[in-house]
């Protein structure tokens, strides 16, 4: 990739931008096309402004300084030419011989250290001071001339060069002094000319910098004119073109150290001082190892601390200025990403990666994986370098970035079989759902280069142009790649506003390439900042787009193969078959969450306890990503939940009341929820804590059903599925024989419909032991049983008395009238309202007293009537006090006859049994009698209550020596099946 990095130094305050841009550039290129280029008589300045410059460009001086652009490279420009024994290298610069202006020779082998900041010795091998009166360019015409012969002939229009004859065939180092020397970081003055008319660019003016500067190499012959271009490169070009406004249009030659050799082509780049060189990495993440494959963002224009701990990365790459002799390749060093030396040699030819053997070992068997447990990838690759394998969530979109895809990246430090684990997730973080046929797709990078743009406030006409050379790319010569969105590091700082492109005024429009296909690197798609010199904040997001950041810029050849499949599936829990799912109730007989009874019983069939601690119930696919939305609802138990053998566990889907009780469960919850089970057709999931199935049970169809378990896991056979739809109005589902899970649709019928009869070995007939309303439900009971005689409990309440005047209106309970009437009350309680079994005019009392006030005294009349096919016992009474009123305690004071009960205790509560009068006055507190008032939130309020926020008054009907009350066979028939609870309040 290529670096241009800024520098921002002590500035002349006449030239305020001087010293802004950081400009990252180039990778290398081996070229064996021209691309228009004039034949150079010369290697140098004149290479890179000829003749022919386009109009509007600008020169930028080589410098040679004792600074650092962002810490990691020097300020100065290394030159490597290769030249074969005897033969003569020739050298020539607009500063020798002004004051301490020098060309330094280093012979093959005495330059080492990491690139950028390389140990060069003190001592060189040549000074072309040492021979007086040569290696001085003094004209524009002797630039573009380039050297005269060595003898003095030829060429008459060029400078008269020093010289140097090779004693050995290798790369020699090269060094250009400005007039400054090789110890100073003084600021020059550029005059930025193509023509050099200025004397400024002759003089000392140059400082640390050279406006005009040569290297050739020639034949042994002395007379010899004929130059061999493609020698002299670099690995880094430190440049400084003086000021802003100053646009840079020129080529140079990377090659990478696979051999893929490029042209990297400036075109209105405007970047002032910066360094240029290209590398395998761009940046790197916050690891230090990875690519980033994004930009970074620093605090200055020195790009100080970029956040999220992201980096950059050294030079690598050898970049050439004219197209590649390929005699110098076997010559040129190789260096790592952190810039150490790997080796000596470029191959001649590409190497083109190759990618074969795909495949994805899962964790069950094959290319199955269980959901949340991740894989093996596994591929054979013919290079080293980046790889990127990319899971598709749809098969079709293989986009690296897609939040549902997952992208695997890495390097690969050795050729052949690479491995990559998967941990099963996606770029969310999300675990991939349970699914087949997901498809992998594999690429690695050959020729990988990348060309980052550090501090470079405007890029107004795009560019730089990137084209591959010696091979045919895949996507196409010229494609290379972007992103300038936010994104978030490996440590896990979010860069940037999640979702958006970065900061900065006029971001590039699109904000990133195609990530599959690239864009075209010669068209202005990654356009950016403002035209001339503007943006320049050097402070965080206020300056144009590319101000204080760095921005990185790749291409790559792929190497590929056919993408392969991958399925999830579900895992079966451990816990399967020691806690089912044993009844299920989808048909409510209330739509409000205070009426909604829908309810989901599990039951414990082992012979152990089982911990319920974070099992999930739910009626979606948890795992597939395929649940009803908001139709829907999962419940967690909270930890510490534990089922002993042979107990029930009910999950309520409405409100904890009197009506959404199951006394004889272990374990009850209530989600305060309205309906949630379609009526048509629904499934239910039982998952352990690490969302692998328990149990799974479904009825009917239609699009609430989810993709089902798989059917290898045999946790559900649905042949008789369809059947279990049609349940009555309050009828619940029920497995039979109860807790035996076959996991089969033939033993679940209708609550007592004996519909599974004739399908289910050892069949069992369900039963009703439901006492709420018209319910038929076994909920926390067996569902089978030696008896189906049932006992069922009416409830109606009626205001009966306000401030002193008794209510004695009969009014009968409707529901098909307007909510708002005086007579409307819900089903079921419009259908109880009007039983048979009733005494004739027993229910007295208004359903809506119309507006009180506070202080006003209400009294509140709760009916019963046993209404079941048995007497009904165990009776234990809970009415909550309305939140607007208060209840008062010493209602029925001095009333007999008592129930027993704590002498001189105040009495609010009164029963009747068997008539139309209280039977016993109550008192409030717990003592012998069957009276008790609980207070706001008083510690023993009774679970059958519900949530206890404003008082509860509780009343056991039936007692030792009253222990049932018989079921009623006809009005007011027998006399004790009936009866009422009485308590007054006063509104607040």
């Amino acid at each position: 990739m290529s670096l241009l990095l800024k520098h921002l130094l002590a500035v002349n305050n006449n030239h305020p931008n001087r010293y802004k841009k950081l400009l990252s550039g180039l990778a290398l290129l081996l070229c064996y096309l021209n691309f228009g280029i004039p034949s150079a008589q010369a290697e140098g300045s004149r290479t890179l402004y000829p003749s022919n410059a386009s109009v509007g460009s600008s020169r930028a001086n080589l410098e040679w300084r004792t600074d650092t652009y962002g810490g990691l490279v020097l300020r100065r420009t290394l030159l490597k030419v290769y030249a074969n024994k005897d033969e003569y290298i020739l050298l020539g610069s607009s500063a020798v011989g002004v004051n301490n202006g020098n060309v330094r020779v280093y012979n093959p082998g005495r330059v080492s250290g990491s690139i950028g900041s390389e140990t060069v010795p003190g001592t060189p091998d040549f000074v072309c001071t040492s021979q007086p009166g040569r290696g001085i360019i003094s004209t524009r015409q002797q630039e573009l001339n380039g050297p005269r012969a060595i003898s003095g002939g030829g060429n008459p229009n060029g400078y008269i060069p020093c010289y140097y004859q090779a004693p050995s065939t290798g790369v020699y180092d090269i060094v250009f002094y400005g007039p400054d020397g090789g110890n100073s970081s003084t600021n020059a003055t550029p005059t930025g000319e193509i023509d050099l008319s200025s004397v400024n660019n002759f003089n000392d003016q140059q400082k640390t910098s050279v406006a005009a500067w040569d290297v050739t190499v020639r034949s042994s012959d002395q007379t010899s004119i004929s130059d061999f271009n493609g020698r002299l490169f670099t690995y880094y070009l430190a440049l400084f073109t003086g000021n802003n406004g100053r646009y840079l249009n020129f080529p140079v030659y990377p090659v990478t150290t696979d051999g893929f050799r490029y042209k990297v082509e400036l075109r209105g780049t405007d970047p002032n001082g910066f360094v240029l060189y290209g590398n395998q990495t761009g940046f790197f993440d916050s690891d230090g190892i990875s690519p980033l494959y994004h930009d970074i963002l620093g605090a200055d224009s020195q790009l100080a601390n970029p956040q999220g701990g992201v980096s950059l990365a050294r030079p690598q790459y050898a970049t050439f200025l004219n197209s590649i002799d390929t005699n110098v390749l076997p010559f040129v060093e190789r260096y790592k990403r952190d810039g150490t030396l790997e080796g000596t040699g470029i191959p001649l030819s590409p190497i083109i990666p190759a990618v074969s053997n795909l495949q994805f070992n899962g964790t069950v068997v094959g290319n199955n994986s269980s959901f949340g447990t991740g894989g093996t990838l596994n591929f054979d690759s013919n290079v080293t370098g980046t790889y990127e394998l990319v899971i598709s969530r749809d098969g079709s979109n293989f986009d690296p970035t897609n939040s549902q895809n997952r992208l695997l990246r890495g390097i690969m430090t050795t050729t052949g079989q690479q491995a990559v684990n998967w941990n099963g997730k996606d770029n969310s973080g999300n675990f991939f759902p349970v699914g087949s046929n997901y498809k992998v797709s594999v690429r690695t990078f050959g020729g990988e280069y990348h060309f980052p743009l550090l501090d470079a406030e405007n890029n107004f006409t795009g560019g730089p142009t990137i084209t591959m050379l010696n091979a045919a790319n895949p996507i196409g010569n010229s494609r290379g790649f972007y992103d300038d969105r936010s994104y978030k590091t490996i440590g896990g700082t979010q860069i940037g506003t999640s979702g958006q492109v970065l900061c900065g005024i006029n971001p590039p429009n699109p904000a990133f390439s195609n990530p599959i296909n690239g864009f075209d690197t010669a068209s202005n798609d990654r356009k950016f900042g403002q035209n001339g010199n503007a943006g320049n904040a050097g402070t965080s997001c206020n300056g144009s787009f590319g101000d204080t950041k760095g921005l990185d810029l790749w291409t790559y050849y792929p190497g590929q193969t056919q993408p392969t499949p991958l399925n999830i599936i579900d895992i079966v829990s451990p816990t399967v078959g020691k806690v089912i799912i044993n009844e299920v109730l989808y048909n409510e007989t209330g739509t409000a969450t205070n009426t909604n009874d829908e309810f989901i019983e599990l039951y414990n069939p082992s012979a152990s306890t089982v911990d319920l601690s974070g099992l999930k119930l739910a009626d979606g696919h948890l795992t597939a990503n395929d649940n009803d939305s908001t139709n829907g609802f999962t419940y967690t138990f909270p930890n510490g939940t534990i089922l002993q053998a042979g107990q029930y566990a009910v999950i309520w889907i409405g409100n904890n009341n009197a009506n959404h009780q199951a006394t004889a469960a272990a374990f009850q919850a209530w989600l305060g929820q309205t309906p949630k089970l379609n009526n048509l057709g629904d499934d239910i999931w039982l998952y352990d804590s690490q969302n692998k199935i328990i149990d799974y049970i479904a009825y009917g169809s239609g699009n609430e059903i989810n993709t089902p378990p798989a059917s290898v896991l045999n946790l559900w056979e649905n042949t008789y599925q369809s059947s279990l739809v049609g349940a009555t109005t309050g009828q619940s589902i029920s497995l039979t024989p109860n807790g035996q899970d076959t996991n089969a649709s033939a033993c679940w019928e209708a609550t007592t419909s004996n519909n599974a009869s004739t399908r289910c070995s050892n069949y069992l007939p369900t039963r009703d032991t439901d006492t709420t309303g018209s319910r038929v439900t076994s909920v926390g009971e067996s569902n089978n049983g030696a008896t189906a005689v049932n006992a069922k409990l009416l409830l109606i309440k009626r205001i009966t008395r306000l401030n002193n005047q008794d209510l004695t209106d009969i009014v009968d309970g409707r529901s098909d009238v307007a909510t708002n009437a005086s007579n409307y009350v819900p089903e079921p309680y419009a259908t109880d309202d009007s039983d048979p079994k009733w005494p004739a005019g027993y229910l007295r009392g208004l359903i809506n007293a119309g507006t009180v006030k506070p202080g006003d005294e209400l009294e509140y009349t709760i009916y019963f009537l046993s209404n079941g096919l048995g007497n009904a016992t165990n009776v234990k009474f809970c009415d909550l006090v309305p939140t607007n009123v208060n209840f008062i305690p010493t209602a029925f004071n001095g009333m007999i006859p008592s129930d027993g009960g704590l002498p001189g205790a105040d009495r609010g509560i009164a029963l009747a049994i068997g008539s139309n009068t209280p039977t016993l006055y109550l008192t409030n507190v717990g003592d012998s009698d069957r009276g008790h008032f609980y207070t706001v939130n008083e510690s023993g309020t009774p679970s059958y209550c519900g949530t206890n926020t404003n008082g509860a008054v509780v009343v056991n009907i039936t007692v030792p020596s009253f222990p049932n009350l018989p079921a009623a066979t006809g009005s007011g028939t027998p006399a004790n099946s009936y009866g009422f609870v009485r308590f007054r309040a006063k509104v607040k």
